[in-house]
This record gives structure tokens, sequence and C-alpha cells, in this order.
């Protein structure tokens, strides 16, 4: 027997220990091992104790199909390890019920109706730890989610399918959910009133566009109800179907270009305090952003619903309840 062979052997058999010890202690019999030269390691994600910051785990596969490799990764994302601080990506009640890999590398994951009862922060966590472990398959291009077998949505827009891509901030750096402050205009509809929102946003996008987002969404359900039972409520006031066209910032000033649906908000809303919530949640949020300049479909806004507009929005602390 040659060395080169004998070399061959034990290699392959220290990649086998390491695979099996991997998996904390669960052990499968049957499970083909994987041919040597498959590459070594792949990356799963996992959570601190309190779901905060996401960071990844070194990790062997035992199996060698791609539906074994994915049955195993999907195990490992509802593994709660207190030894060493892994926690789920997967909340305790949540479940995957199903999965299903399509032709064109597309895994639709469903999940069972626990799913809806995630704040935003936790369900973003759980979209990007999820989509970044899968997509290490490399059969395996994008993920879809499915709840309840519905397509999950947003916005009341179906989600699609989610890349790594689509996560890039995440890959082999720690990342922290960030809190935010969100200036909704008040039930009352005679100032402003602040939430804080706990987000987890990737570099897909620029910062500002998701706070756009976040204010054209409206508060949420947990968000209204966490306010004194006689204290104004947060109210949406940016129409739903408004579009964002463009956000951009160029030196310290941020500029939104909405849709026309934008001119058709709520006409017992004073104009003055819609811009501000936007403005104002623009300036408070991100340091580098002392004004905004809105337009409506590359057009500037010159007037709101009568109202003359400034040229340039700066914070108004006097709107502030």
């Amino acid at each position: 027997m040659t060395r080169r062979y004998i070399g061959k052997i034990v290699s392959i058999a220290l990649v086998f220990i390491l695979a099996i010890t991997s998996l904390y202690g669960c052990t499968q019999t049957t499970t083909p091992t994987p041919s040597a030269d498959e590459r070594y390691p792949v990356f799963y994600y996992a959570l601190n104790s309190d779901a905060t910051s996401m960071f990844r785990v070194e990790y062997a596969f035992q199996s060698s199909s791609t539906e074994a490799k994915i049955a195993e990764l999907v195990q490992l994302l509802m593994v709660n390890d207190k030894d060493n601080e892994r926690y789920s990506v997967v909340p305790k009640n949540l479940r995957i019920e199903d999965w299903s890999l399509d032709a064109d590398g597309n895994l639709t994951v469903s999940f069972n109706g626990e799913y809806s009862q995630m704040n935003a922060a936790r369900e973003a966590v759980l979209r990007a730890g999820v989509v970044l472990t899968l997509t290490v398959v490399p059969d395996v291009k994008s993920v879809t989610f499915k709840v309840n077998g519905e397509p999950l949505t947003q916005h009341q827009e179906p989600v699609g399918p989610m890349t790594a891509t689509m996560f890039a901030n995440r890959i082999g750096e720690p990342t922290q959910v960030l809190n935010v402050k969100l200036y909704f205009v008040n039930s009352a509809k005679n100032g402003l009133v602040m939430v804080n929102r706990m987000v987890f946003p990737d570099d897909y996008e620029p910062m500002e566009r998701y706070i756009v987002e976040y204010m054209i969404a409206g508060p949420t359900e947990s968000e209204i109800s966490s306010i004194k039972k006689n204290d104004p409520k947060p109210m949406a006031a940016i129409p739903s179907k408004t579009r964002i066209n463009k956000v951009i910032t160029k030196n310290t000033t941020c500029y939104v270009d909405l849709s026309s649906e934008f001119q058709n908000s709520d006409k017992t809303i004073p104009p003055k305090f819609i811009l501000h919530s936007l403005a104002d949640t623009l300036i408070r949020n991100i340091e580098y952003i002392d004004g905004v300049v809105f337009t409506v479909d590359g057009k500037k806004l010159s007037t709101y619903r009568g109202e003359e507009v400034p040229s340039v929005y700066r914070s108004a602390d006097m709107l502030i309840q």
C-alpha cells in the first residue's frame, strides 16, 4: 500500500470524525460519508442569548446528497447549545414543517403560523440566518418562505426568493440589531409621537431607504399597543400605496423622491406633520443627514396639499409630543 494511498485514507477518516463531533452528540449511522474532495468547512448561523447578534459556526457535513445536507442544516438552525452560547435562529415555538428544492435551485421552506407572532427585528434575524445557512449548499441558489402554506408577504407584497447577496453584510461578521426611533403622526393629529423599533437591515440598500419604507408601512400593532392608554397613538400618515422612486444622500442632505400617491394623504392631518414625521425620522437616526428635500416623480415639491413646502426640511423639536 503506497504512502499516498494511506494518507488519503487517514484524511477521509479525520474528516468523518470531525463531522460526527460537530453535531453535538447526534449520531446518524446510516448516513453516507461525504466524498473526500468536498470542500470543508462550511458555516451555519447561530445567535447570542438575547437574539441581538448573529454569528457563523464552522461545520462539516455528515452527508453527501443535497437533500441530506439541507436536512442537516435545518436541524442545526433549531439547535440550542447553551454550553457554547449558541442559540437557535428559529424561535422556540416556530417550526419548519416542510421544505422542497426545485430544479432551478430555489428552496421553499414552510413554517407554521407562529411565524406571524415574531416582532419585526426577530423576523429579520430569522430570514437572514435561514437564507445564509441554507445557501451554503451548492445546489441551493435562493430560499423562499411560506407561512401556513401561503407565500410570505411584506407590506402586502410577496417577499419572493431570497439570496445570500441580499444579506451581504451578514457573511462572516457578527451583526447587531439596530434600535431606530420612528416619529409617526399621533392619533390626535396635532404632533408626532416616537416609537422605538428594533430592526435588522442589511447592506443591500442604504439605511435611509429602509427608514422611508418603515414610515410608509406605519406602526406595528405592538408599537401601537405599547403606548399608554390615554396617550395619543402612532398612526400611518403616508398613503400605503406610495412607492419609493429614489432615496439618495449628497453631502448632508437626503433627497427623497416618492410617487404621486404621496399627494393622496389623509386631509384631516396637517401636511407639516406628515412631512416632518419622515424628515425628522431620517435626521434623528442617520448622523450624516441634517436636512431632507422632497420630490414627487422627480419634481420639486414646492407645495403639499396647498401648503408651502420649505426648500430643505430640518428637524422640528416642537412637533414631537
